[in-house]
């Protein structure tokens, strides 16, 4: 029977770390198309000497500082911030289990639901990055039509 909840948990574990990559990697998006922007429509002294390989390698607490100066939704950054404990207990305690707790179907029940509300948690916040990054392609598609227009 133990094997049966163990192996629930297990699916929604990995339901959340998928989310959470889709978190990260749709930051890094927004983040790279938004330096992408600047440089299309700024001067070059004044770009910020960010590159996309510098992106690449930021931890999530990096990714959302970063995602935080380049939006204005407070309360999108918040519960970023507030996520980020969430994916960190999944990336480092998520498999930390007594023999006793794998075998108690109540305990494995009630790990799998706060898991699963996680997967909710996450997805809301992947699909509320997904609507920032597509005003972001948007914004870069119109910057890239403005610079190639010839010059009168």
């Amino acid at each position: 029977m133990s094997l049966e909840y163990e192996s629930d948990y297990d699916r929604e574990l990995s339901n959340a770390l998928e989310k959470c990559q889709f978190i990260e990697d749709t930051l890094r998006h927004c983040i790279i198309s938004a330096l992408d922007i600047a440089r299309l429509q700024s001067p070059p002294q004044t770009l910020p000497k960010l590159k996309s390989e510098d992106i690449e390698k930021l931890p999530l607490g990096g990714l959302i500082d970063a995602f935080s100066k380049i939006n204005d939704d407070t309360a999108l950054h918040n519960d970023l911030k507030e996520f980020k404990q969430h994916r960190n207990d999944i990336a480092h305690r998520s498999r930390l289990f007594t023999i006793g707790e794998l075998q108690d179907e109540t305990y494995m029940k009630e790990k799998t639901r706060k898991m699963k509300d996680i997967v909710t948690h996450a997805t809301d916040l992947h699909h509320r990055l997904l609507e920032v990054r597509w005003v972001l392609l948007r914004s870069l598609s119109a910057a890239k039509r403005t610079s190639e227009k010839p010059h009168p």
